[in-house]
C-alpha cells in the first residue's frame, strides 16, 4: 500500500468519526422527548456537547425498562435523562447535574389532595412508573403505589378516577397535561414537592481501547458554557409552553 494512502487511512481510523456514541433516552418531556424536533433541552445539550468535540451521537428513545435491559448489552454507551438512583443501580458514571427535577404529585382539579409530608400520602391510591429511581424516602414511606409503564398512562388513569394522585416530575406532568385535550384543565400540580432531584446523563465505564465518552461529554459541556451557547439553549427551551 502506498505510504500516503496508508497514512490517510490511519488518520481516518484515529479521527473522532471513526466511532460515535450511541445513547438511549427515556421519554422525559420537556427535557427529552421524540415529540419535539430537537428532542428537548437535555437531548439538544447532549448533541451539542458531543458535536463541539467532533462527534455525532445517535440517541434512541426507549421505555425505561428497555433502557435498563439494553445498557448491559454493550449496544449503548450511556443513557439520559436519569436520576442519581438510576445511575447508581445501573453502575453508570454520572455527568454533572444538568437540570433539577421537582418530584411531587398531580391531582384532579376538582379533587385536591392537601398534604404536608410524604407520610400524609399513606392510604391514598397513587400512580407511579415501573422501574423509576424514586428517592428512598418516597419508596420506603409505605405508600400504596400502583405502577404502570409511563407517566402519560398514569395521568390518564388519574383523570378517569382510578387514582387519587400520580407521582410525577412537575415539568413532565405540566408538559403532558398541557398537550392532551382530555387532560388539559382537569389535572394540576399539588404542592409541596416531595424531592428535588438532579437530572443527568449516565455513561457506561469505557472498556480498554474505547473512548471515554463521559469525559468527552464533560469537555463539550465546558466549551458550551464558556461560549455562552449553553445559556442560549436553556433560554430557548424555557419557553416550551
Amino acid at each position: 500500500m502506498p505510504r500516503m494512502l496508508l497514512a490517510a487511512l490511519l488518520a481516518l481510523l484515529a479521527s473522532p468519526l471513526a466511532a460515535e456514541p450511541r445513547l438511549a433516552s427515556v421519554e422525559y418531556p420537556p427535557y427529552s422527548t421524540s415529540d419535539l424536533p430537537d428532542g428537548g433541552a437535555l437531548v439538544e445539550l447532549t448533541r451539542r456537547a458531543f458535536a463541539i468535540q467532533g462527534y455525532q451521537p445517535q440517541i434512541d428513545f426507549k421505555p425505561w425498562a428497555r433502557v435498563r435491559a439494553e445498557l448491559g448489552s454493550g449496544d449503548f454507551q450511556g443513557a439520559l435523562a436519569l436520576w442519581p438512583k438510576e445511575i447508581e443501580e445501573e453502575g453508570l458514571i454520572a455527568s454533572q447535574p444538568l437540570f433539577y427535577s421537582r418530584l411531587g404529585v398531580f391531582v384532579r382539579t376538582d379533587a385536591p389532595q392537601p398534604f404536608h409530608s410524604v407520610a400524609d400520602l399513606r392510604g391514598r391510591r397513587i400512580g407511579a412508573v415501573r422501574g423509576y429511581g424514586y428517592p428512598d424516602h418516597v419508596r420506603q414511606a409505605g405508600l400504596d403505589l400502583e405502577e404502570a409503564v409511563s407517566d402519560i398512562n398514569n395521568l390518564r388513569k388519574l383523570a378517569a378516577g382510578r387514582f387519587d394522585m400520580v407521582l410525577v416530575e412537575q415539568q413532565v406532568g405540566e408538559y403532558l397535561v398541557t398537550r392532551d385535550e382530555q387532560l388539559r384543565g382537569r389535572l394540576q400540580w399539588q404542592e409541596p414537592e416531595l424531592a428535588t432531584i438532579p437530572l443527568m446523563v449516565g455513561f457506561v465505564a469505557p472498556r480498554p481501547g474505547e473512548p471515554d465518552w463521559g469525559a468527552i461529554f464533560a469537555r463539550g459541556l465546558r466549551e458550551l458554557q464558556d461560549s455562552g451557547e449553553l445559556r442560549r439553549i436553556l433560554k430557548r427551551h424555557a419557553s416550551w409552553r
